[in-house]
């Protein structure tokens, strides 16, 4: 495929209305292109129908631009793309559509309240009034993909294409929806929200096939002409809830992972680290803004340090950056970024891009379980009374890693696919609310080879709690608890103590033992001396322990070779740096010998992979502020490296190591700015 090794590239985000004359009135493709060149990009993502559904090119479907004045822009820039090395993906919105709203009402996307998305205004989560949103079950809308994909396709020759926009932003209630729930299923849509009710379960999985289905038909439109055309859908839906019935089926659909993303560098490592493991083909693509922190501060431009942070990082995942740019609403744009910033970053990494792409090292799996999205506490309420904002299902494991960061950790984030031929020494299930069967297949298969297991709060499948010997009963009424070590789980609390227990900021899952075989209590659940929410208090200010039980909350069970650890709440959420010193002792218990070590504080990220029979390391100070501060004296401990030298690249400069002991070898890092990359040989 042509994205192999295509690492450098850029969006100019251009959904601009046309009402008033002077937008795109300044557009000039030779300065544009001039600019792609001297930056050094390799791939070009053009624009050709944004969320207004106005085309960048003289249609037939729909309409085009007015501002264009005729002019061809998407078939100019295709062509001088081409004739400048560039690679073309051309960009098409869908479901997201101003014009196919405006024009065909009864395709719109009908929330719960009723309504479409523009009779709201000035409301969250898409309800601004700007966005015309149709509905993707609607089989007229899909004739007009089907004709703008067939149209786009036969006029032009494009590398690749990027599907955008490719989830729900509401739950929707169109004839659409309705009628084909009704066909399906035999039932009418639900309305209130309940986790623990199957038929809710099923109808939220049921979206997610939905979503699937669209995309993989979006894709056959485009295939079934240009065969060789690369898909990219919008995945950064990933990380959001249920409600965009983004999940790993819309994998089928796409040849790589891509998406953008407008978090810091934890953030970014998170879900590179996803990308990496679930795309058919790599690279990904990790897209995030020039503008600073987001695309709405248009006028505002990410520091040079920050963009070099962005590459830097989606690089050694093996994957490519993409400039998200904000072209000005005349067609104009910010050259400078371009022969400046971008230039400067893109000629520092391409100097690395030869080593990337090698198996990773990593002692600890995170698995992102995309079906079990939502808040297990968010039931029992009527649909629009539903929350946007992330859960336990991304809080918690995005802590994980930040965890596994802080103590050089080595780690991956998976997807359900990765699981049966993940080799990491521990897969943890962090706060994961719901397995499926045949997710638990894969678990059990991960488990038959020898790996281990950390869960924390729910045990999202019977199987499971059979497996652990463990029956959830409930959840605690309290939103404060505590966990008392055992005297055999003292040695991974340590710092805490029976009178002085575990502090959990929330609630905790409620368990009975069913099989005590091999099983062993580490600690036990207290709770405060008065209900928490309530008048009545021990404390005035606090919620102090008070009620001793002998309810496990923390429980190592042996089964086989292999070892699991369950915590009835996410302890890798908490606050305290002893509380997430617990954490990582249960996943340090569970790995046993580490890849390789280091003494890197906390926000600095060292990974580690092989290539053709070389080791290579990175080194990333991943701080979330400008300016970054440079850090010193960081050591990386390898072991089975005896006789190796380390390198510095790319200027392949020797660096100082030593035998820390009979077989591991001692690296000594230079300074930090913003990145090393390293080699043994």
């Amino acid at each position: 495929m042509w994205i192999e090794g295509n690492y450098r590239r850029n969006l100019m985000d251009m959904h601009i209305d046309d009402w008033n004359p002077e937008f795109l009135s300044r557009l000039d493709v030779d300065e544009y292109i001039e600019a792609l060149k001297d930056a050094g990009i390799q791939a070009a993502m053009v624009k050709g129908r944004p969320h207004t559904g106005l085309a960048y090119y003289p249609t037939k479907v729909g309409r085009m631009h007015k501002g264009l004045k005729g002019f061809d822009f998407l078939g100019t820039m295709v062509q001088k793309c081409h004739e400048n090395g560039i690679a073309v993906v051309a960009y098409f919105t869908q479901i997201f559509d101003n014009w196919a709203a405006d024009n065909h009402p009864d395709w719109r996307i009908i929330t719960s309240e009723g309504k479409g998305m523009r009779e709201f205004h000035e409301k969250e989560n898409m309800k601004t009034g700007r966005y015309g949103i149709v509905c993707p079950n609607n089989k007229e809308y899909r004739e007009y993909v089907k004709a703008c994909l067939t149209e786009m396709n036969e006029l032009y020759d494009f590398d690749g294409m990027f599907l955008d926009m490719t989830f729900f932003p509401e739950v929707c209630y169109c004839p659409s929806c309705r009628k084909r729930y009704m066909e399906e299923t035999g039932k009418e849509l639900p309305r209130v929200i309940d986790w623990q009710d199957p038929d809710w379960r099923a109808y939220a999985y049921k979206r997610d096939e939905w979503m699937a289905d669209y995309a993989k038909f979006a894709t056959d439109c485009v295939k079934k002409i240009k065969p060789h055309v690369t898909i990219e859908h919008q995945f950064s839906s990933i990380a959001a809830s249920w409600i965009t019935a983004n999940s790993e089926l819309l994998l089928d659909a796409i040849d790589c992972a891509s998406g953008d993303y407008y978090g810091g560098f934890l953030q970014q490592t998170f879900i590179n680290k996803y990308y990496k493991n679930v795309s058919p083909n790599l690279p990904f693509v990790y897209h995030t803004s020039r503008c600073d922190p987001e695309l709405k501060y248009h006028t505002t431009t990410k520091t040079e340090e920050e963009m070099l942070l962005h590459v830097i990082t989606a690089l050694v995942h093996n994957g490519a950056f993409l400039l998200v740019d904000a072209i000005n609403p005349d067609g104009s744009i910010v050259p400078e970024v371009y022969h400046g910033i971008m230039k400067r970053v893109y000629d520092n990494t391409r100097r690395f891009e030869k080593y990337v792409s090698g198996d990773m090292y990593h002692d600890a799996a995170i698995w992102f379980a995309t079906h079990a999205k939502y808040d297990p506490n968010e039931t029992g309420i009527e649909v629009p009374q539903k929350s946007f904002q992330p859960a336990y299902y991304l809080q918690a494991p995005v802590a994980a890693s930040s965890v596994l960061r802080e103590y050089n950790v080595p780690f991956e984030v998976i997807g359900t696919k990765n699981i049966r031929q993940e080799n990491a020494k521990v897969l943890i299930l962090s706060h994961v609310a719901g397995i499926r069967d045949e997710e638990m297949h894969e678990i059990e298969a991960y488990l038959a080879k020898g790996g281990n297991l950390f869960i924390s709060g729910p045990i999202g499948n019977q199987r499971l709690q059979k497996l652990l010997g463990i029956k959830i009963t409930g959840q605690t009424g309290h939103d404060f608890t505590y966990m008392s070590p055992t005297k055999e789980g003292a040695e991974l609390f340590e710092g805490f103590s029976h009178l002085v227990p575990l502090t959990i900021d929330g609630h905790q899952m409620e368990a009975e033992i069913t099989d005590d075989t091999n099983l062993t209590v580490l600690a036990t659940k207290t709770l405060p001396y008065t209900m928490t929410g309530r008048c009545e208090f021990a404390a005035i200010h606090s919620n102090p322990p008070g009620i001793y039980t002998d309810s496990p909350c923390a429980v190592l069970k042996e089964v086989g070779e292999s070892k699991i650890i369950w915590t009835a709440a996410p302890i890798e959420m908490s606050r305290p740096y002893m509380s997430r010193k617990v954490f990582f002792r249960m996943i340090d218990f569970l790995r046993g010998e580490a890849s390789f070590t280091s003494n890197a504080p906390k926000f600095v990220e060292v990974l580690g992979w092989r290539k053709e029979g070389t080791d290579y390391f990175a080194v990333i100070n991943q701080q979330e502020e400008s300016p970054v501060a440079p850090m010193y004296d960081i050591t990386i401990e390898v072991k089975g490296k005896a006789g190796k030298k380390a390198y510095l690249l790319p200027e392949h400069t020797e660096l100082k190591t030593e035998m820390a002991g009979e077989d591991m070898l001692k690296i000594y890092l230079p300074k930090l700015e913003i990145f090393h990359i390293l080699c043994l040989e």
